[in-house]
């Protein structure tokens, strides 16, 4: 029982840096459709502008935590083995070498988090 708990907290900060990540590009993202915006990061300044000019930054954010969203979801499906990587792959805690997956679905587990919030 304790261990599941610590399992669970741990997969809970997982998730929940995941989604500090979600927050951050999303926002990132929907900050640079105004024209006075700098953006050293992107190739494409003037499509942002364009698409500034066509939706507004709240709605364009909703859009892009929904695709991070779904990319993460995907990368997590890849974690549970539904990618063919031909090797299975592992979230271990370094401190104490255990598992913080025991089984489970990842994905699953994160679009459960997700909806909770």
């Amino acid at each position: 029982m304790i261990i599941e708990i610590l399992s669970n907290n741990k997969l809970n900060s997982f998730f929940q840096q995941l989604e500090n990540i979600k927050q951050t590009y999303s926002e990132l993202s929907s900050s640079c459709l105004h024209k006075d915006s700098k953006m050293p990061w992107t190739e494409f300044k003037k499509e942002y502008e364009k698409i500034g000019g066509a939706i507004n930054s709240d709605k364009f954010s909703h859009i892009q935590s929904e695709l991070i969203e779904e990319v993460i979801y995907s990368i997590l499906e890849m974690l549970d083995g539904y990618r063919n990587l031909g090797f299975d792959i592992d979230i271990v805690d370094k401190q104490t070498g255990e598992s913080i997956i025991n089984g489970l679905q990842l994905h699953d587990k994160y679009r459960d988090f997700i909806n909770k919030e």
